[in-house]
């Protein structure tokens, strides 16, 4: 999916489990709205509405599951880590051609993935894409340029905005200040680039930190690791 793609609300017979392989999705499910990035995934239930967004170039995986077959899945929608085994689990199942294997494999397989998301950590990343135009104008400009250091005020002028108006935009939408809004689009497009071969200080400069460490402890304040910690995990 290009970035700004828009798969907009529908709905499935059957189960869906999203794993981005590249990339990151923001998905509306009802009024709760997440972001999916590659280390993450998302299971929705059989005809559940929900709509999703490309915020980057997004590459995924979907396996979609027969409710009324093998083994019995949530009815509640989840956005979680993908720890290695679950990742392991999903390739497996997306390259296995269920017809051809008995049954019994696919429900002990279906079985043990069910359980690993049941159990897996809950992956709550900050919306980043409003709904607003003026944000939606800025959050742009943020994406393709994450390193602009342009104050409220700045920004109010060029979007043609007050400062007040659009920290009023960001609390209604986002529950959270303009500064927090801002920098949760920095840190989330930093796991992008913890991908490549940059080092954090790399990274760090072309976010638009004054410094590697300043860097490192907005990301261990949202993603509750450090950089380095991701990226190992990440690599495995």
């Amino acid at each position: 999916m290009a970035a700004g793609y828009i798969d907009d609300f529908h709905c499935h017979s059957w189960h869906q489990i999203v794993f981005p392989l590249r990339g990151l999705l923001q998905s509306n499910i009802g009024d709760k709205r997440s972001i999916v990035p590659h280390n993450g995934m998302l299971y929705i239930p059989a005809h559940t509405i929900h709509k999703s967004i490309a915020v980057t170039n997004t590459t995924f995986l979907a396996i979609y599951l027969n409710p009324e077959k093998y083994v019995q899945y949530a009815q509640q929608p989840k956005s979680c880590q993908v720890t290695p085994f679950i990742k392991a689990l999903i390739l497996m199942l997306f390259e296995t051609n269920t017809h051809k294997q008995p049954q019994a494999n696919i429900t002990h397989l279906l079985t043990v993935l069910r359980d690993q998301i049941d159990v897996a950590t809950s992956y709550e990343i900050p919306l980043l894409i409003p709904a607003d135009k003026r944000l939606l104008s800025i959050f742009s400009q943020l994406k393709a340029q994450p390193y602009l250091s342009f104050t409220l005020k700045e920004w109010a002028t060029k979007v043609g905005a007050s400062e007040r108006t659009l920290s009023r935009l960001c609390a209604r939408e986002f529950s959270q200040s303009f500064a927090r809004w801002r920098q949760n689009i920095r840190l989330v497009l930093s796991l992008q680039l913890l991908d490549s071969q940059k080092t954090i200080q790399e990274v760090a400069v072309e976010l638009g930190y004054a410094s590697d460490s300043a860097f490192v402890q907005a990301f261990k304040k949202l993603f509750n690791q450090t950089p380095k910690k991701y990226r190992t995990d990440n690599l495995q």
